[in-house]
């Protein structure tokens, strides 16, 4: 037992209790009951340090529910989930209603990672079903192209491909896997791989993304193609954005030239925050001129982009 309880995922604000071997869970007023004896349970600490005996049904569950929202991956965690599933289905309906609430949004970041948290937990119990990798790979792809998170876009892509395998392994014809995992393996620079799964996607495909699928692949068979992968200049305007955050200027602007003199890269992602933190940065060096070519750079990209527009507004009336 002390063996397995060093094996334990840490995980802050949980400590873990040992029951008895004979151990049994009653619910629904001591008309059903489980047994989970044998298995390291983690309590919430506060339901630990108040423990005298065996913890409560609700201690169980406020423990259980706690640990796999902090990491679904913890060792045990299926066991876990099997238990939240069998006794406390309403945390699990909680969970799917927030996976299904955060989807029908345009949320930010940490909104985000609790939709793969939901996603995950819900895969423990349904292991065979593709569509749960497959939408916790399009979430990955989509957090690894947020501008709020391009500093950790190799990790995000990386995990959206690992996803997206595991997909495509219960589902091998899935258009819609095959089409998520030919844009990560794009990203990620595996130009070859991205190409045999984009075909796949396109093979008898007549959906309006065909035409889209048909000019990536071409691109990649005449090699016309960024000068490094993709993600990495995503990862650097990323560098580029927590400069210009901390005051480094004229660091940010040279990354970001440097990113912008890839013209493959530059035709592929248009994005109009790249000119517009430029032109900031212009603007602190006293550089009026180059702020404003840039502000208007980014109304190009993006006419409806308000902070450029009044950007230039500030810098052509100065």
């Amino acid at each position: 037992m002390h063996a397995q309880m060093r094996e334990l995922t840490p995980i802050k604000g949980i400590r873990y209790y040992y029951p008895p071997d004979d151990a049994v869970l009653i619910f629904k007023d001591d008309k059903e009951q489980i047994p989970y004896g044998g298995m390291p349970v983690p309590l919430l600490e506060a339901d630990f340090e108040a423990l005298d005996g065996e913890p409560s049904y609700d201690a169980v569950g406020r423990g259980i529910y706690q640990a796999l929202r902090s990491n679904p991956d913890c060792i045990l965690g299926d066991q876990y989930a099997a238990l939240l599933r069998d006794a406390y289905p309403h945390y699990l309906a909680e969970l799917a209603s927030h996976a299904i609430m955060i989807d029908s949004k345009d949320v930010e970041v940490p909104y985000l990672d609790r939709k793969i948290t939901c996603l995950k937990i819900l895969a423990l119990l349904e292991p065979d079903n593709s569509a749960l990798p497959l939408e916790i790979g399009r979430s990955f792809l989509d957090r690894g192209m947020r501008l709020s998170a391009l500093h950790f876009a190799t990790v995000s892509i990386y995990r959206a491909e690992h996803f997206l395998r595991r997909a495509h392994i219960l589902a091998p014809d899935d258009r819609k896997i095959l089409r998520y995992l030919g844009e990560a393996n794009y990203l990620l620079g595996k130009y070859d791989e991205a190409k045999g799964f984009l075909l796949e996607a396109l093979a008898g495909n007549e959906e309006s993304d065909a035409e889209s699928l048909h000019m990536r692949i071409e691109k990649i068979e005449k090699g016309t193609l960024p000068q490094i992968p993709p993600v990495d200049y995503l990862e650097a305007i990323g560098v580029a954005f927590a400069n210009h955050q901390a005051g480094n200027h004229e660091e940010a602007i040279a990354i970001l030239q440097d990113v912008l003199m890839d013209p493959v890269f530059r035709e592929e992602f248009p994005i109009p925050e790249i000119h517009c933190i430029m032109g900031k940065g212009f603007t602190a060096l006293e550089m009026p001129k180059y702020a404003e070519e840039e502000f208007r750079q980014a109304l190009e990209l993006d006419p409806s982009h308000e902070e450029a527009r009044e950007l230039l507004d500030q810098v052509a009336t100065a």
